[in-house]
């Protein structure tokens, strides 16, 4: 008798120990939790504070804002060498025909045919017209790629990376 009460004893013993670990494990997964979904809302405030720099030029804009914008591509592209995906690509439609140039994507560090067809890009933008801008989003929500076009109903849809 007094070994089958001891048993019980330590069999209870056992349980509650489970029980605590279980409440334990319970209360460290919810907190970890909230913890993962405040790291997530910090990472989509730092997109938007990265797109802002871009997203400010869309719409109708003067030749001078487009090669302001392309400056800032230019900037960005030099700070942000190693990478590829915080560096949006870029589509001129030229006046009058129906030409695209497309500045492409960066690959693995190397940005300078990136900066030279932007450079390009710009040397093709005319102070005095006015050109309308669209940008298009990946799946993570940074900028994807910027169309520069003369005319809104111009304006393509260009590949995604994603």
């Amino acid at each position: 008798m007094e070994n089958s009460s001891k048993a019980l004893i330590i069999a209870g013993a056992l349980l509650i120990s489970i029980l605590i670990i279980a409440v334990g494990m319970f209360v460290f997964n919810g907190a970890n939790s909230s913890i993962t979904d405040t790291m997530s809302a910090m990472s989509t405030q730092e997109i938007e504070t990265f797109n802002a720099k871009y997203s400010i030029y869309e719409g109708e804009q003067t030749g001078s804002n487009v090669k302001s914008l392309i400056g800032v591509l230019i900037s960005n592209s030099n700070s942000n060498k190693d990478e590829n995906i915080k560096i949006p690509g870029v589509y001129f439609e030229e006046k009058g025909n129906s030409k695209f140039k497309n500045s492409g994507l960066p690959e693995n560090g190397e940005n300078s045919t990136y900066i030279e067809a932007l450079q390009n890009i710009k040397l093709s933008i005319e102070n005095k017209h006015k050109y309308w801008i669209e940008v298009s989003y990946q799946n993570n929500g940074l900028i994807d790629y910027i169309n520069i076009s003369y005319d809104k109903n111009k304006i393509i849809k260009p590949m995604s990376r994603n």
